[in-house]
């Protein structure tokens, strides 16, 4: 169950992570603009500091972002799907926290691999939740792991 949920959410990150890199290359005039090479010189451009461990860059501080809002957003999704009655409702609840671990598993690719390993432990808490619930759906899991997780992302967003 969990290989086919991870594969599942692996596809899903991986067919979104495919599509913005698409787009219509053409002007208005309906001639071909060549691509874009400015992505590529992003990272070195958006560094805040010479010093990498000083501060934490700009797509540290936007992924840190990202996961606060993608962790209420998850939490807020479980609250409603867990007012639906068992067992019904707690494959509601795993769904919302599959969804919730590939949402954090996109933020796992930034500049800091602190912010990288806590948005992963996030991930994981949230994909053993999932578990969880589709595994035994009249026993409600204890959710220490994800909050452990959750204060472990706090620290590391707001030392940055």
């Amino acid at each position: 169950m969990r290989t086919t949920r991870l594969a599942l959410c692996g596809t899903a990150i991986l067919a979104a992570t495919a599509l913005t890199g698409c787009g219509d290359n053409t002007d208005s005039t309906g001639a071909t603009a060549p691509p874009s090479r400015t992505a590529v010189a992003t990272p070195q451009a958006v560094a805040t500091s010479t010093d990498p461990d000083s501060a934490l860059q700009a797509d540290a501080k936007e992924a840190c972002t990202t996961i606060g809002e993608d962790i209420a957003s998850t939490r807020a999704k479980v609250a409603k799907a867990e007012k639906i009655s068992p067992p019904a409702g707690h494959s509601a609840v795993s769904a919302q926290y599959s969804a919730g671990a590939a949402g954090a598993y996109v933020n796992t690719f930034t500049s800091s691999d602190a912010i990288n390993n806590a948005a992963k432990q996030v991930a994981i808490a949230m994909t053993e939740l999932a578990d969880a619930y589709a595994k035994n759906p009249k026993q409600k899991p204890s959710t220490a792991d994800l909050d452990a997780a959750v204060k472990q992302v706090k620290a590391v967003c707001a030392a940055g």
